[in-house]
């Protein structure tokens, strides 16, 4: 009886799991000459570390929050700091990193400024912005970077 208690918990726990991982993709503005990057590079772009991309655009960040469940650990993933780093580091370059309500927000901001990069659930992808490969990878494909699970 216990066993099956438990069982039926940790069943609930991975549907729970299930419901709130999601996968993320890197989107870009239409114009960006770029159309991959490695993951060791977009963490230097999402850090600012590399201001413009190779062909000079100042690069301009747009989040949804770090903090949330479901994007928490994918973006600590690619950023590397926790969701309060990530928080602190926006407040530190509110002109270059935008923490801001929503994935259709982020593609209205990123369709509207050549340099800017932006962080979205793989299901908001539209076709005003154009999606990055990391790694040689794109979003759902095995091995990509901002898989959520």
């Amino acid at each position: 009886m216990l066993r099956g208690r438990i069982l039926h918990l940790a069943l609930i726990v991975c549907a729970a799991q299930l419901c709130f991982a999601r996968d993320l993709a890197i989107v870009t503005n239409k114009s960006n000459t770029t159309s991959a990057v490695a993951a060791a590079d977009l963490e230097k772009l999402l850090k600012l570390a590399v201001p413009t991309w190779p062909d000079g655009k100042k690069v301009k960040i747009f989040l949804t929050d770090p903090g949330s469940v479901e994007t928490k650990a994918i973006l600590s993933r690619i950023y590397k700091m926790t969701p309060a780093e990530i928080k602190s580091l926006a407040e530190s370059h509110k002109a270059d990193i935008q923490i801001v309500s929503s994935d259709d927000v982020v593609l209205n901001m990123v369709d509207s400024n050549p340099g800017a990069l932006g962080v979205v659930n793989v299901y908001s992808i539209n076709s005003q912005v154009k999606v990055l490969k990391v790694d040689g990878k794109l979003p759902m494909e095995q091995g990509y970077l901002l898989h959520g699970n």
